[in-house]
């Protein structure tokens, strides 16, 4: 692959990142406007999802500096990173559902 392949991947994420965002900021809205035990539910999930947050915005730098060679290997785990976000995301989405 070359720059403009890692250029187009890392925008790719980008936009990822930021769909996320907006998905975890409308569990932290709901999480402020509820109470007692199902406000205290939101709030945990929140904080989970914002260290995997934290953590797909990690591997997202580590690719922005790394080599054309060695950003190919970082890949899978910026992959990983954001796949178990979304798929958190989207189980606490379900779960509030109810």
């Amino acid at each position: 692959m070359d720059d403009t392949s890692k250029k187009s991947y890392l925008a790719k994420l980008s936009d990822q990142l930021n769909d996320l965002d907006k998905k975890l900021n409308e569990l932290k809205a709901k999480a402020a406007s509820s109470a007692g035990t199902v406000k205290a539910d939101y709030e945990k999930v929140v904080d989970e999802l914002l260290g995997k947050r934290k953590e797909a915005e990690e591997h997202v730098q580590k690719l922005k500096t790394a080599s054309e060679e060695g950003w190919k290997g970082l890949k899978r785990g910026s992959k990983k990173a954001i796949d178990s976000m979304t798929k958190s995301i989207d189980n606490a989405r379900k779960k509030f559902k109810k």
